[in-house]
């Protein structure tokens, strides 16, 4: 390597937080800009700029405080040893086959992106798949793909997603206009098969370059520090694995941490998926509905958390992983001073992540209180009135991507959105379950690339830089998205 080429390497990036702080600034300069143009844009002052972090901030606490929580476990079981053994035994299991883990857990997560936009809770995932994935002989990029390109596939294709789908259909409803959900979900499996498989097929393809050179990896020179700082000893350990030499086994306090990490995980998901909206009512059995609409007597699932599984959300699952980290803690003979220190030092490696989660927020609701979003939506729709629908189509799937980009919750682009989107297409005589479907692609697109996205914070846990992370993925994020505009062009054109 040449030493220009080398300290070009070396040049740093600029920081998450940076990027959405300069992000967060230029939507407060639009909005000036804008309200000259339309009244119906307010301005930003510079107290709503500045305080628009710290509300962002406040807005995201449940969903922070989970991630320090989340955190906090982590470093329990940790500091057994558990995961590095549990690693170890992983790798040695699949020596020779370690690239089938990518499209195995790539098709878990996209199902669980699909059904329910499993995205915000893949995040703890990417600490856990770099240590796999690292120890396996790839690098961390490998565990970000597999991740991120796995459950944002899935909620491209969401068929039966509440937070997207759901949400939309209603709010089309409410406008007195019906959407079909068979065809969504149809449209939904399409996009699904589509973009799973090309996300499988850039992934393996790099997985199988690192695994052959270590020198083919993306990653700069910092983030290859980063990386063998922060999973360089299960890297070794697995190397040792696969080599055969010895290796200490797995205690059985180091299974039984393992097996609770694991069941904490499991039930989490469960918690999250909305049971009662596939008709599936286990969870709530036992429940008697008081006058106030609150539960008179538990259901079953409900003992801990107060909420019964499948209407669990972050808060719920706070309370369960503290719960856990001490169910840990006494398994493994701890004292109570060894479980708090080692549950504060997991707790304080997650500050940054849940600090960016916080900024992120921020944007959209500098959006919102300036009625920037809305002005936006109302030039777009006044843009495509008279269009034919291969020009429809790809317009409204950029339009929805560009929304998508700044505007974080799914479920509130979609109650904003809809309305005036979705009456445009009825007045042109274009399918609205096709609409629908435009947006569930085009934000779950988004959801890959946007620095406001949910996975700022995994890049961080797995030590890769966000441009590092936009620099591999440009290609598969760009045919992804070419082939989605063309099955809802398609689709668009015969429905």
């Amino acid at each position: 390597m040449s030493k220009a080429k080398s300290e070009k390497k070396q040049r740093e990036p600029l920081s998450s937080y940076s990027i959405l702080f300069i992000i967060i600034i230029v939507v407060g300069l639009a909005t000036v800009v804008c309200s000259f143009i339309t009244p119906s844009v307010t301005a930003a002052s510079l107290p709503q700029i500045l305080d628009s972090s710290v509300e962002g901030l406040i807005d995201a606490a449940e969903i922070s405080f989970f991630l320090l929580i989340l955190g906090g476990c982590l470093g329990m079981v940790t500091k057994i040893g558990a995961l590095d053994a549990g690693i170890t035994a992983l790798v040695r299991k699949m020596h020779g086959h370690e690239l089938l883990l990518i499209p195995i857990i790539m098709a878990i997560f996209a199902l669980l992106g699909s059904s329910y936009g499993f995205c915000e809770e893949a995040v703890p995932f990417y600490a856990l798949l770099s240590l796999t994935m690292v120890a396996a002989g790839f690098d961390t990029m490998v565990a970000v793909g597999t991740v991120l390109l796995g459950a944002g596939v899935g909620c491209l294709g969401s068929t039966v997603n509440p937070f997207a789908n759901g949400v939309a259909i209603d709010t089309l409803k409410t406008a007195g206009i019906e959407a079909d959900p068979g065809t969504t979900i149809v449209l939904g499996l399409v996009l699904l098969a589509a973009a799973y498989a090309l996300a499988v097929f850039f992934v393996m393809r790099y997985a199988r370059k690192v695994k052959a050179d270590k020198g083919s990896t993306i990653l700069s020179l910092q983030e290859q520090h980063a990386m063998e700082q922060a999973f360089g000893t299960e890297a070794q350990e697995g190397e040792e694995a696969q080599e055969g030499e010895a290796t200490p086994a797995m205690t059985r306090t180091q299974g039984v941490a393992l097996a609770l990490f694991g069941l904490s995980f499991l039930v989490m998901i469960v918690g999250f998926i909305p049971w009662q909206n596939f008709g599936v009512d286990f969870f709530t059995l036992g429940g008697v509905p008081g006058e106030d609409g609150s539960w008179a007597v538990l259901p079953w699932s409900a003992w801990i958390t107060g909420a019964p599984l499948g209407e669990w959300y972050f808060k719920d699952a706070s309370v369960w992983f503290l719960i856990m980290s001490i169910v840990i803690g006494v398994v493994a003979r701890m004292s109570e001073r060894q479980i708090v220190n080692a549950w504060i030092d997991g707790a304080a490696d997650m500050v940054g992540v849940a600090l960016v989660v916080g900024l992120a927020r921020a944007i959209s609701i500098l959006m919102a209180s300036t009625h920037l979003d809305v002005m936006i939506l109302d030039n777009a729709s006044q843009l495509l009135a008279g269009s034919s629908a291969i020009v429809f189509a790809p317009v409204c799937y950029l339009i929805f991507l560009g929304l998508s980009f700044i505007i974080t919750s799914t479920s509130a682009l979609a109650t904003l959105s809809m309305p005036i989107m979705g009456s445009l297409a009825a007045s042109l005589g274009f399918s609205p379950d096709v609409m629908v479907m435009i947006f569930v692609a085009a934000n779950g697109l988004a959801n890959l690339f946007s620095p406001t996205a949910a996975f700022l914070p995994g890049l961080m846990m797995a030590k890769v830089e966000y441009s590092t992370w936009l620099k591999w993925a440009l290609v598969p994020i760009i045919v992804i998205g070419v082939a989605s505009v063309v099955v809802l062009t398609a689709a668009m054109m015969v429905l």
